[in-house]
């Protein structure tokens, strides 16, 4: 095994990163799965992995059989299952569009929220309570994310602020484009939010009057009291 190791890290293969995925796909593909090692259906890691599925091995070596089966056979049943799986990574079916430009949404507004949460981090002062209690007041987020924060800025290992945040994210199960620095990636992920054709209508919509709506109000947290 350090043999393979040191093979991928001289090709500069992250394949730290690819392991993890794999670990993070199969394990979910686990907790809904009763039987994953049977001959489960395609269609099935699909759904469960809608935006990750190339991450498992499962799938991957599933494609690869039916492209086989394409270009040996012809085979129509083969032909019409790659076909799928070509729609799922471009998201033609207009049921797939919506919710993956709104899923892009949602990372990158998450992002600029725990950046601003890591800024308030930094410019706290005091006790542990204290700082908590500074963080969530400031930016209004909750709990745990002050908590994280804070935990960043304690840490002797402080990275980017950019970095940290793409990174959570990540681990919440977001998908944002791989680039070469997390800073490139934030770039692609913005990119993809100002192209998106449903995400501009939905920005271009008139908005109502706030007279006419109840904005919703901030529930306090336990740790305003302190």
């Amino acid at each position: 095994m350090p043999e393979i190791l040191r093979r991928a890290e001289t090709l500069v293969i992250p394949w730290e990163r690819i392991l993890l995925e794999e670990i993070k796909a199969e394990q979910k593909l686990r907790s809904h799965l009763a039987a994953v090692d049977a001959d489960c259906p395609l269609w099935s890691v699909l759904t469960i992995l809608p935006f990750s599925f190339l991450q498992s091995w499962r799938a991957r070596d599933r494609i690869q059989g039916l492209a086989c089966q394409a270009r040996g056979t012809s085979s129509r049943d083969a032909i019409r299952d790659l076909r799928r799986v070509f729609q799922r990574l471009t998201g033609k079916a207009s049921r797939d569009q919506a919710p993956f430009a709104e899923h892009l949404w949602f990372a990158y507004q998450r992002v600029l929220l725990l950046q601003r949460v890591i800024r308030a981090a930094e410019r706290s002062r005091g006790t542990t309570a204290e700082r908590l209690a500074f963080v969530c007041l400031k930016t209004r987020c909750s709990y745990d994310d002050a908590a994280w924060a804070v935990c960043q800025e304690e840490s002797s290992r402080r990275g980017h602020r950019l970095d940290a945040a793409i990174g959570k994210v990540r681990e919440e199960g977001f998908q944002i484009p791989r680039a070469n620095t997390e800073a490139r990636s934030f770039a692609e992920l913005r990119r993809a939010i100002r192209s998106s054709a449903r995400l501009n209508r939905r920005s271009r919509a008139p908005r109502r009057s706030q007279d006419s709506v109840s904005l919703p109000c901030r529930l306090a947290h336990a740790v305003d009291a302190v």
